[in-house]
């Protein structure tokens, strides 16, 4: 069976026991309302697609799923017939489209949608290039840039616990069209043993960010965390001071990473859910040669404030 080509990633979907709670937070975080019912909250970004977060009324807060654009319907046709997929199904949010859901050998709800109608895209400013030693691209044109709800671009990435580390990585690069970047590994004879890996979209030599998925195995099951991208630095740092003058609950940033090498801000939602502001990711294709890292959550940031020890636990 031909792997499933994938676009983008779509959005996330949680189960939280308060909607207005969430929006409130996630309107903190700089997302914005597009759509809600008694039942369901669609929160956008500044882009094109209709929502990037999705929550379900539910007594228990627990995260459900990650979505995936496919390219074609076609796509959805393949999806289909894997192993426990469901059928193809309207899906209900604005913008309609179509849904296939799939469940990875851990548990792991995939949904992959097509058809999707986009929304005209939100006004936001312009980036701010950094005047390094070598390049100076901005003139005349100071940095201006308070602290506020900075506009999310699009969903970045999402980091999955799984019990299975290899089973997963098996699955997930077996039935879409994903390749590994970075591998994390535990010390083993003769070599490391993988547990886990950062996975990109798989567009040969096309340039593409570093990851969209991580599979991390751990004693937990479900997302570590959702991932959104901002504008730049100064976005980061702004949603930082914004985010901490509302007393949200900070998880650890802001620091930069080892692998990917991207910034990251990471925080707690009322929930208990972790979500990060990041930017400034690597950007790779064919050619890059991946790592097999082989440390601790602390051992993961070149500066900042790293994670505890317990992060990826």
């Amino acid at each position: 069976m031909a792997r499933i080509k994938l676009k983008q990633l779509a959005y996330v979907t949680y189960a939280v026991p308060d909607l207005d709670l969430i929006e409130r937070f996630l309107g903190d975080f700089g997302l914005t309302r597009n759509l809600r019912t008694n039942d369901v909250l669609y929160m956008r970004g500044s882009g094109s697609e209709q929502y990037l977060y999705v929550a379900e009324k539910a007594s228990k807060a627990e995260y459900i799923a990650l979505a995936f654009e496919v390219q074609s319907r076609q796509d959805l046709e393949t999806a289909s017939m894997v192993p426990g997929a469901s059928p193809m199904e309207k899906l209900t949010g604005p913008g309609g489209g179509t849904r296939v859901r799939l469940t990875s050998p851990g548990g792991q709800k995939i949904d992959l949608v097509h058809g999707i109608s986009e929304l005209a895209p939100l006004p936001i400013r312009d980036t701010f290039p950094l005047n390094i030693s070598d390049r100076q691209p901005r003139k005349n044109r100071p940095v201006r840039q308070r602290a506020e709800a900075t506009p999310i671009l699009r969903l970045g990435h999402c980091a999955l616990w799984v019990k299975d580390g290899q089973a997963e990585l098996d699955w997930f690069l077996k039935h879409l069209e994903l390749v590994a970047s970075d591998y994390i590994c535990i010390p083993g004879e003769p070599k490391p043993k993988v547990i886990g890996a950062f996975l990109r979209l798989d567009r040969g030599a096309d340039f593409v960010e570093h990851h969209c998925i991580l599979i991390n195995e751990s004693i937990h099951s479900g997302c570590h965390h959702a991932s959104f991208e901002v504008l730049d630095l100064d976005a980061v740092f702004a949603a930082h001071e914004h985010l901490k003058a509302q007393d949200w609950s900070l998880d650890a940033g802001i620091g930069r990473h080892y692998l990917g090498s991207l910034i990251y801000d990471y925080w707690t939602d009322p929930f208990g859910n972790r979500i990060e502001h990041y930017t400034d990711s690597d950007i790779v294709n064919h050619e890059y040669q991946p790592t097999r890292f082989v440390g601790g959550a602390e051992e993961t940031t070149q500066w900042g404030m790293a994670p505890p020890p317990e992060f990826f636990a």
